[in-house]
């Protein structure tokens, strides 16, 4: 049975606050025990206690702590923060994904154009301009894509090849 959503919000208790403190450092411990036994990873925690703020919890020993943040500070600077964005660095790959989106909708976007066009060139209106060589070059690549799937038929089914058939587009 599923337990309900825990309300997040400042416990008013200090009984409580403790106990559920001493509760969640507990398990918090025992994640990152599990995260570095399961993965093979080092891992440490740094842990205060409200009432002693001199006094932080370390997991697993101040030793192991000192070991990882040395390796950590003997880094070169881009390994450090190799994941870590500035808020304008993050602004702007945000800025360059979004451009690309905008492109792919954009190309989308003609292409869906055209083919309304070549539909209505088929339908007898006539098409203008840009418009005319668009819809030209891609009638051209329909023909060609009719063109090797009825090749492709006939050898995949041995049958005898068709009589050719003159696929060009007459506007």
């Amino acid at each position: 049975m599923a337990r309900n959503k825990t309300k997040i919000a400042y416990i008013t208790s200090d009984v409580t606050r403790r106990r559920t403190f001493q509760r969640r450092k507990r398990n918090l411990l025992k994640k990152v025990d599990e995260l570095s036994v399961l993965c093979g990873i080092p891992s440490c925690a740094l842990v205060t206690t409200p009432g002693e703020p001199n006094q932080p919890e370390i997991w697993p020993s101040i030793v192991d702590a000192d070991n990882l943040i040395a390796r950590l500070r003997d880094l070169p600077s881009l390994g450090q923060d190799k994941r870590t964005l500035d808020h304008e660095s993050f602004l702007s790959k945000d800025n360059e994904r979004l451009e690309e989106q905008l492109k792919k909708v954009e190309k989308e976007n003609r292409e869906a154009e055209v083919k309304v066009a070549m539909m209505r060139c088929l339908g007898g209106e006539g098409v203008q301009g840009a418009d005319l060589d668009e819809v030209g070059s891609l009638a051209e690549g329909k023909a060609r894509a009719v063109a090797e799937r009825i090749e492709w038929l006939t050898k995949s089914l041995y049958l005898a090849p068709l009589p050719a058939v003159d696929l060009q587009l007459r506007l």
